[in-house]
C-alpha cells in the first residue's frame, strides 16, 4: 500500500520488517519496486548535484537488481519476480551498461515463458527493444502483444509511430485506424490518422 502511494521509505521499511521474520518472493519484489521508484526520482530530480545522484542511482538500481534475483531465486515461476528484475535491468539499457539489456531480456523472455497470454509483457519487451534502438524486433513485439489483445491501443499506437519512423506510411496508417477505431475519441490517434491520411493524399479522412 505504501508502495503504491509513492511512500518509497516506508514501502522499503516494511518490507524489510517482513523479511526479517520470514523471506518471502513478495516482499523482496516490494524491495525492488521501491528501488525502481527511488531510480525513477533521482533520474527527474533538479536539485541533486550530479556527482551525487550518479553515486546514488548506482547504489538504488544495484540494492533493487539484489532484491529482484532474490525474489526470482524464492519463487521460480513467479513472473512477476522475473519482470521486477527486467525493469530494472531495463534501467540500465539507455546508459550503455554493457549486458544491461541481454540481462533485461533474459528476465522478460523467462516473464513472457510463465505467462504467455499477457499481452503487457511483449510490449513490455518492445519498449526495452526500442532503448536498445531495435525496431524491427519492437515491432514484431508489439504484433504479438495486439496478437494477444486486439483493441490493446497502446501497443498499436506505438507500432504506428515506429512504422512511421522507418517511413513505412501505410503500414502507419493502418495500425494508426486500428487504434482509432478502439478509441474513437482519443484525440492524439485521431491527429495521428489526419496526419497520415494527408501524407497518403487522402484529404477527405485527414479532414
Amino acid at each position: 500500500a505504501a508502495l503504491s502511494a509513492g511512500n518509497v521509505e516506508v514501502a522499503e521499511k516494511a518490507a524489510q520488517n517482513s523479511i526479517s521474520f520470514a523471506p518471502s518472493a513478495l516482499a523482496y519484489e516490494i524491495q525492488a519496486g521501491a528501488a525502481l521508484a527511488r531510480l525513477n526520482r533521482i533520474a527527474v530530480s533538479t536539485t541533486m548535484p550530479a556527482a551525487e545522484a550518479q553515486q546514488a542511482y548506482q547504489a538504488s538500481l544495484s540494492a533493487g537488481i539484489n532484491a529482484a534475483l532474490t525474489a526470482t531465486k524464492l519463487s521460480t515461476s513467479d513472473y512477476q519476480a522475473w519482470l521486477s528484475l527486467g525493469n530494472l535491468y531495463a534501467q540500465a539499457v539507455p546508459l550503455g551498461v554493457s549486458g544491461a539489456y541481454d540481462s533485461a531480456k533474459t528476465a522478460y523472455d523467462k516473464a513472457f515463458a510463465l505467462n504467455p497470454t499477457n499481452p503487457q509483457i511483449p510490449y513490455i519487451i518492445a519498449q526495452l527493444n526500442i532503448a536498445n534502438k531495435d525496431n524491427k524486433a519492437a515491432k514484431e513485439d508489439l504484433k504479438t502483444a495486439i496478437a494477444l489483445k486486439q483493441d490493446f491501443t497502446t501497443a498499436i499506437f506505438l507500432l504506428s509511430q515506429l512504422e512511421v519512423s522507418d517511413g513505412n506510411v501505410k503500414e502507419a496508417l493502418a495500425a494508426a485506424l486500428a487504434a482509432a477505431y478502439f478509441t474513437p475519441n482519443e484525440p492524439n490517434i485521431l491527429f495521428q490518422v489526419g496526419i497520415l491520411s494527408a501524407a497518403q493524399g487522402d484529404l477527405t479522412t485527414a479532414e
